[in-house]
């Protein structure tokens, strides 16, 4: 099969070759990948010198994936050649503290497709029957593999717990904020605002009849000062979807006392070490969480975008065959106003 490769970090490392097809287990079934989105939170830290320790090498990557079923083991019962499937990428030990609790998410040893075991970037993909989600027929490949992301969505809106009548802000307009939104806007909540620096970006926001501000990445007073214009006694959640460290700093002035606020992802900055602003978090005494990924919400992502829910369509800025992967992954990288980029394994 073809497939992208990566024998070490960085893409002088890496190429489109053939590799062996994956070779099906008896409780296993093969995909066919007709669609699989670029993740700019892992692809990207493939092309740093020594990779980072959210990948294993050598590695197919692509944890974002949709296509036909191909091949089924002799112990499958509950999928046939040809359905429509997506997959949940997470392959916990099973057989840690965490995973004898079924605190999955946990589990510190998990090898999850297209990070520590091969993923979809590839013509085809293995994965454990009990893994795979069946799409329904109105749902296309490019929807169903943004599956994974919302599923992880889902997991910080558990974590954040909107209560009804809480006024929520979302901090970027990338996948992930998008997403919040979304399924913030069908929550408990009273109002939903994006706050970004991409007006091309927020316009798709305000398309979604989600109310925006624009981010001032130079003077943040002014977004701040609209933000409370509007909302003068702050918010009850507010999600950081930037990864820029500096908001950490700044968002306790926009929360409503006992507020709360979730920062997903990791944090990239100068400093290796936040410098957690624990005096205005006591002050107002917020509570922030963090949300790691995902494990077993798949389903329930299926759903939002089976439903509407999710405008999986509205994260879509570009499509590619296998053949221009680094041209996408360029484009996902450094052009601010780009969302999600699928690749086709497996087109014509």
């Amino acid at each position: 099969m073809k497939a992208l490769y990566y024998e070490k970090p960085l893409r002088e490392n890496a190429s489109i070759r053939e590799m062996p097809d994956p070779v099906c287990g008896s409780h296993d079934i093969v995909i066919r990948v007709m669609s699989c989105s670029i993740c700019h939170g892992v692809e990207a830290d493939h092309e740093l010198p020594g990779g980072s320790g959210c990948s294993g090498y050598p590695l197919i990557p692509g944890h974002e994936f949709a296509g036909y079923v191909h091949e089924v083991g002799d112990a499958v019962t509950t999928f046939r050649v040809g359905d429509r499937v997506t997959a949940d990428n997470t392959v916990p030990c099973g057989v840690c503290h965490y995973c004898k609790k079924g605190d999955f998410i946990h589990c510190p040893d998990k090898r999850n497709l297209g990070n520590k075991a091969d993923g979809g970037f590839a013509e085809y993909v293995k994965v454990a029957e009990g893994k795979a989600v069946r799409l329904p027929d109105h749902v296309s490949f490019n929807e169903g593999c943004l599956s994974e992301p919302v599923a992880c969505c889902m997991h910080s809106m558990d974590q954040m717990n909107i209560r009804y009548g809480d006024d929520v802000l979302v901090m970027g307009a990338g996948p992930m904020g998008m997403i919040l939104a979304m399924l913030a806007s069908h929550s408990n909540a009273n109002h939903v605002v994006v706050c970004a620096s991409s007006a091309a970006k927020l316009e798709k926001v305000r398309a979604l009849g989600i109310e925006t501000v624009l981010m001032d990445r130079g003077d943040y007073s002014r977004h701040e000062r609209e933000l409370l214009s509007r909302y003068p006694l702050g918010f009850d959640c507010l999600f950081d979807a930037t990864g820029a460290e500096e908001l950490v700093y700044s968002t306790p002035k926009l929360m409503k006392m006992g507020g709360r606020i979730l920062g997903y992802g990791y944090y990239r900055g100068e400093r290796p070490t936040l410098r957690f602003p624990f005096n205005e978090f006591w002050d107002r005494e917020l509570t922030y969480y963090s949300s790691l990924s995902q494990v077993g919400d798949f389903g329930r992502a299926v759903d939002a975008i089976a439903s509407g829910k999710v405008n999986a369509k509205a994260l879509i800025s570009g499509e590619y065959d296998l053949d221009h992967y680094f041209d996408a992954l360029d484009r996902v990288m450094y052009e601010k106003d780009v969302i999600k980029i699928i690749i086709h394994p497996n087109a014509g």
